[in-house]
């Protein structure tokens, strides 16, 4: 089922839409919530705009370290025979 969620980050709202089941929303909005509160203190300095970018990139860069990884480990294990 679609509907709106509003999600409070620092002093702003935002609001979007989504089908995800409510828990897979709660985890990913309290991940946010968490990993904004590191910054928290630099947001006057840097603005919202800048936080969340690094907080984007740093997402990004950790996908991407973890596919790498994985991609690793799967050739490894192709190797050895255990993965079909």
């Amino acid at each position: 089922m679609r509907r709106t969620v509003t999600f409070e980050l620092g002093n702003r709202k935002y609001k979007f839409t989504t089908t995800d089941p409510q828990n897979e929303v709660d985890e990913t909005l309290q991940s946010i919530k968490e990993e904004f509160e590191n910054y928290s203190e630099m947001v006057e300095e840097y603005g919202y705009d800048r936080i969340l970018l690094m907080m984007l990139l740093n997402n990004v860069h950790e996908k991407l370290v973890l596919k790498n990884r994985i991609a690793k480990m799967t050739e490894r294990l192709e190797r050895r025979g255990n993965v079909e």
